[in-house]
Protein backbone atom coordinates (compact mmCIF):
# COMPACT_ATOMS: atom_id res chain seq x y z
CA UNK A 1 0.00 0.00 0.00
CA UNK A 2 2.73 2.45 -1.04
CA UNK A 3 1.87 6.25 -1.64
CA UNK A 4 0.33 8.93 -0.30
CA UNK A 5 -3.20 8.41 1.32
CA UNK A 6 -4.56 9.88 -0.87
CA UNK A 7 -3.32 7.45 -3.40
CA UNK A 8 -4.40 4.35 -1.85
CA UNK A 9 -6.45 2.23 -2.75
CA UNK A 10 -10.36 3.35 -1.79
CA UNK A 11 -10.89 0.73 0.01
CA UNK A 12 -8.10 2.05 2.91
CA UNK A 13 -9.36 5.65 2.77
CA UNK A 14 -13.11 4.79 3.05
CA UNK A 15 -12.50 2.41 5.98
CA UNK A 16 -13.95 3.21 9.82
CA UNK A 17 -11.65 5.42 11.53
CA UNK A 18 -10.16 2.82 13.62
CA UNK A 19 -9.05 1.21 10.20
CA UNK A 20 -7.61 4.19 9.09
CA UNK A 21 -5.48 5.04 12.32
CA UNK A 22 -4.41 1.25 12.33
CA UNK A 23 -3.30 1.97 8.92
CA UNK A 24 -0.80 4.74 9.56
CA UNK A 25 0.52 3.11 12.96
CA UNK A 26 1.12 -0.33 10.20
CA UNK A 27 3.00 2.99 8.02
CA UNK A 28 5.94 2.86 11.02
CA UNK A 29 7.20 -0.37 10.22
CA UNK A 30 7.86 1.17 7.10
CA UNK A 31 10.33 3.37 7.78
CA UNK A 32 10.78 6.69 6.23
CA UNK A 33 9.48 5.61 2.86
CA UNK A 34 5.78 6.32 4.77
CA UNK A 35 6.96 9.56 5.97
CA UNK A 36 4.70 11.53 2.99
CA UNK A 37 1.64 9.63 4.05
CA UNK A 38 2.05 10.18 8.23
CA UNK A 39 2.75 13.67 7.35
CA UNK A 40 0.00 14.05 5.18
CA UNK A 41 -2.59 12.40 7.94
CA UNK A 42 -1.28 15.02 10.44
CA UNK A 43 -4.36 17.05 8.97
CA UNK A 44 -6.77 14.41 8.95
CA UNK A 45 -9.85 15.20 10.50
CA UNK A 46 -9.98 12.29 12.86
CA UNK A 47 -7.79 12.99 15.74
CA UNK A 48 -6.70 9.46 16.64
CA UNK A 49 -5.34 9.20 12.71
CA UNK A 50 -3.37 12.35 13.64
CA UNK A 51 -2.33 11.17 16.82
CA UNK A 52 -0.98 7.78 14.99
CA UNK A 53 0.86 9.78 12.68
CA UNK A 54 2.72 11.68 14.85
CA UNK A 55 3.58 9.25 17.25
CA UNK A 56 4.94 6.87 14.02
CA UNK A 57 6.48 9.82 12.86
CA UNK A 58 8.45 10.43 16.24
CA UNK A 59 9.06 7.11 16.25
CA UNK A 60 10.78 6.70 12.70
CA UNK A 61 13.64 8.98 14.05
CA UNK A 62 14.34 11.25 11.28
CA UNK A 63 15.25 14.94 11.98
CA UNK A 64 13.73 15.87 8.62
CA UNK A 65 9.97 15.37 9.94
CA UNK A 66 10.30 17.54 13.17
CA UNK A 67 8.74 20.51 10.49
CA UNK A 68 5.53 18.90 9.73
CA UNK A 69 5.26 18.07 13.15
CA UNK A 70 6.25 21.73 14.27
CA UNK A 71 3.39 22.94 11.94
CA UNK A 72 0.85 20.37 13.53
CA UNK A 73 1.58 22.02 17.26
CA UNK A 74 -1.77 23.57 16.47
CA UNK A 75 -3.73 20.96 16.46
CA UNK A 76 -7.25 21.82 18.43
CA UNK A 77 -6.98 18.71 20.53
CA UNK A 78 -5.03 18.07 23.54
CA UNK A 79 -3.82 14.52 23.04
CA UNK A 80 -2.56 15.19 19.31
CA UNK A 81 -0.54 18.28 20.73
CA UNK A 82 0.22 15.63 23.97
CA UNK A 83 2.12 13.07 21.34
CA UNK A 84 3.18 15.60 18.93
CA UNK A 85 5.36 17.42 21.73
CA UNK A 86 6.84 13.76 22.69
CA UNK A 87 7.43 12.85 19.36
CA UNK A 88 9.49 16.19 18.69
CA UNK A 89 11.46 15.22 21.75
CA UNK A 90 12.34 12.36 19.98
CA UNK A 91 13.53 13.73 17.19
CA UNK A 92 15.87 16.22 18.85
CA UNK A 93 16.17 18.63 16.04
CA UNK A 94 17.12 21.77 17.77
CA UNK A 95 14.28 24.24 15.29
CA UNK A 96 11.83 22.46 17.98
CA UNK A 97 12.49 24.62 21.13
CA UNK A 98 10.64 27.81 20.37
CA UNK A 99 7.48 26.32 19.01
CA UNK A 100 8.08 23.45 21.86
CA UNK A 101 8.24 26.50 24.16
CA UNK A 102 5.20 28.49 22.97
CA UNK A 103 3.36 25.30 23.63
CA UNK A 104 4.83 25.20 27.15
CA UNK A 105 3.82 28.76 28.11
CA UNK A 106 0.38 28.91 26.19
CA UNK A 107 -1.35 25.09 26.49
CA UNK A 108 -3.03 24.50 29.87
CA UNK A 109 -3.57 20.80 29.26
CA UNK A 110 -1.39 18.01 29.94
CA UNK A 111 -0.13 18.25 26.68
CA UNK A 112 2.22 21.45 28.20
CA UNK A 113 3.80 18.46 30.38
CA UNK A 114 5.17 16.77 26.85
CA UNK A 115 6.81 19.94 25.99
CA UNK A 116 8.63 20.59 29.02
CA UNK A 117 9.70 16.73 28.69
CA UNK A 118 10.79 17.53 25.05
CA UNK A 119 12.17 20.69 26.06
CA UNK A 120 13.84 18.80 28.80
CA UNK A 121 15.20 16.05 26.16
CA UNK A 122 16.55 18.77 23.56
CA UNK A 123 19.10 20.62 26.83
CA UNK A 124 16.40 23.37 26.87
CA UNK A 125 15.85 23.16 30.75
CA UNK A 126 15.59 27.21 31.24
CA UNK A 127 11.41 26.64 30.42
CA UNK A 128 11.28 25.67 33.70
Amino acid sequence: MGGSMQNSSDETCNKASPERWKFIASRANSGNAAARDLITALKDTDKWVRFAAAEALGNLGDPRNAGPLIAALEDTDQDVRFIIAEALGKLGDPKARIPLRCLYARDRSYARIAAGMALSRLGAVEHC
